[in-house]
C-alpha cells in the first residue's frame, strides 16, 4: 500500500488540521496514542486513505507513518496569524477583533453548529478580500462576494500553517462571541416580552373603557 501524507503543517489543509485538533482534545491523548486504532485514525486523516483501506496493511506500516504524521506536527510552533492569505493573485485579510465583525458575520459565524467540522465556512467568514466589506452589494443590492467562492479557492489554497495560527487565535474570541451572542439573544426576548405586555396592557385598558 502506498501511504503519503504532507511533508510539513503548511502542507497540510485545513480539514486534516481541524480532524487532527478535534480527536486530539481528548483527556487521554497519551493513553490513545499507543492504541493502534487511533493511529489508524491519525493516519488516515493526513493520507486521504479510508480506516477500512488502512486495516488491510500491515500494522508496522502504520506504525511508521503515524510517528512521521507525529514528527511533522511537532515541527509546527504556533505564532500569532500574518491575517492575510494570498491566493490566485487575491489577498484575503483576516480582521482579528472578532467584535468587529459585521452583523451578517457575526450571524453567519453563530449558524456553524460544529467549527471543525465547518473549517473552509470558518476561514471564509473570517477572510475577506483585500479593501471590500463582508457580503458586499453592488448597486443592484447583489451580493458581490460571496462566501462560496472563497471556500472553493480556500479549499485549494489556504496554508496549512496559518490556518493554525488563526484557529488557535479565533477559538478563544468564538467562545466570546458565542456568549454575547446568546446575550442579546437574552435581550432580545426580554425586549420582546416587555413590548407584548404594554400591548397586552393597552388591549386591556382599552377593553375596560369599551365595557364602561
Amino acid at each position: 500500500m502506498n501511504i503519503s501524507i504532507p511533508k510539513t503543517v503548511r502542507d497540510c489543509t485545513p480539514d486534516q488540521l481541524s480532524k487532527w485538533l478535534l480527536i486530539s482534545q481528548d483527556a487521554n491523548l497519551e493513553g490513545l496514542i499507543q492504541k493502534l486504532e487511533f493511529r489508524v485514525q491519525v493516519v488516515s486523516i493526513f493520507s486521504g486513505i479510508t480506516k477500512d483501506e488502512l486495516r488491510q496493511g500491515d500494522y508496522r506500516d502504520i506504525n511508521m507513518i503515524f510517528s512521521e504524521c507525529i514528527e511533522m506536527l511537532a515541527e509546527y510552533e504556533q505564532t500569532e496569524p500574518s491575517g492575510v492569505v494570498e491566493a490566485d493573485g487575491v489577498k484575503y485579510i483576516f480582521e482579528k477583533d472578532i467584535f468587529a465583525f459585521n452583523t451578517g458575520q457575526a450571524i453567519d459565524m453563530k449558524l456553524i453548529d460544529d467549527v471543525y467540522s465547518n473549517p473552509y465556512e470558518v476561514m471564509a467568514i473570517l477572510y475577506v478580500e483585500e479593501g471590500m466589506k463582508y457580503n458586499e452589494l453592488n448597486d443592484k443590492k447583489q451580493v458581490i462576494n460571496p462566501n462560496n467562492k472563497r471556500i472553493k479557492v480556500f479549499k485549494e489554497h489556504f496554508p496549512g500553517d496559518e490556518f493554525l495560527n488563526v484557529f488557535g487565535f479565533f477559538l478563544n474570541s468564538y467562545h466570546e462571541l458565542n456568549n454575547a451572542m446568546s446575550i442579546l439573544k437574552m435581550a432580545q426576548t426580554e425586549v420582546m416580552m416587555t413590548n407584548q405586555m404594554k400591548e397586552l396592557k393597552k388591549e386591556i385598558k382599552e377593553l375596560r373603557k369599551k365595557n364602561g
